[in-house]
């Protein structure tokens, strides 16, 4: 008997993951800091597959795999665009091909004939927001199903603290540079509080752009001091980004996160937040918080006061805290890489 990839049943598909990030790597070699990502890069990690850049990937390459994960974030952009739709179109039939729609899913709703060429070429399209797959189905006759992103659980786990042990701070998870809303909750709540800001980049393709915005092209630390000059609060803590090991040890201790996303996303903050034990005030946009955080999920991302009062009964009562990370705990089995992996590969088979 054959696992439906022409395999025996005891033999997992073999799978490559096409991706942005320009390099390639087997899942055999990645270093256990790699693994905490939830990237679309998870994905080669869950399935014991290959990953390769979009730039770096050929047809000749691909007749290697079973199943091809093709990150379509890029896919307004006419030349990855073409380079997706002549590997899928010309791939050997025995191919199951996989778009994996990565960032804001609501962009994919500008009318464009390109995004509905990618779609129809695939034989599944993998949504990472459960609110957008009936529209995005509007778009293709290939199944639309909401799968995700397998998530490392136990792997974040590990970096858990006590309650007793966490300091009495609060997190605002995305860059500040990006959303004020998430800020104006968290100076609310009466705690010490806090995010990040990524330094510069500095590479020739954006020295450009970092010009135009920042006015320097050296300075790494502009945009941190951007942060502050916008804010103009000198209670607000603002700290470079760092590496994701760091990351999970630095916000584990805090009390509460911060979350008002108004983006149709993969969500990872809420992820996140449930893994290390810490509650969050997110938003029905994300997917994920009225699954694992229904009572400190609210309606929209603009919904400031309510936010406030589950932040401050958060921070007042210790049996409606308990009772949110508990909840959350009890459904992170729900993105186990395996689970998420074998729900991809039943929608293939």
């Amino acid at each position: 008997m054959t696992n439906g990839f022409g395999h025996s049943l005891s033999s997992e598909p073999r799978v490559l993951v096409i991706g942005g990030v320009q390099e390639q790597w087997s899942s055999k070699t990645l270093r256990d800091d790699q693994k905490l990502g939830n990237g679309v890069e998870a994905w080669a990690y869950a399935c014991n597959g290959d990953y390769c850049g979009h730039t770096l990937v050929t047809s000749t390459m691909i007749k290697e795999y079973d199943v091809v994960i093709c990150n379509t974030n890029e896919t307004h952009n006419p030349t990855y665009t073409q380079q997706y739709l002549k590997l899928a179109e010309h791939r050997p039939a025995h191919i199951k091909w996989v778009s994996l729609l990565e960032g804001n899913m609501a962009e994919y709703m500008v009318p464009s004939a390109t995004v509905r060429a990618v779609f129809n070429a695939s034989d599944l399209i993998n949504c990472i927001n459960k609110n957008l797959t009936d529209a995005l189905q509007t778009l293709s006759s290939t199944p639309v199903r909401y799968i995700g992103i397998p998530y490392p659980v136990d792997a974040v786990k590990q970096y858990r603290v006590p309650i007793t042990s966490r300091k009495q701070r609060v997190y605002i998870c995305p860059l500040l540079l990006l959303r004020f809303t998430d800020y104006a909750v968290a100076k609310q709540l009466g705690l010490e509080y806090y995010g990040y800001e990524e330094r510069l980049i500095r590479k020739w393709k954006t020295l450009k752009s970092n010009y135009k915005r920042y006015g320097t092209v050296t300075n790494k630390d502009v945009k941190i001091q951007t942060t502050t000059l916008v804010y103009n609060d000198p209670e607000l803590h603002v700290y470079p980004a760092v590496p994701i090991n760091e990351y999970y040890k630095q916000n584990a201790n805090a009390l509460v996160w911060v979350n008002m996303d108004n983006r149709y996303t993969w969500a990872r903050y809420v992820l996140d937040a449930a893994a290390l034990g810490v509650p969050i005030i997110t938003t029905h946009h994300t997917g994920h918080g009225d699954v694992l955080f229904p009572d400190t999920t609210v309606s929209h991302p603009y919904d400031i006061q309510h936010a406030v009062l589950l932040g401050k009964q958060l921070c007042s009562d210790n049996e409606f805290y308990q009772r949110v990370i508990s909840y959350a705990d009890s459904q992170l089995e729900l993105y186990q890489p395996e689970r998420i992996k074998n729900l991809l590969l039943q929608e293939l088979s």
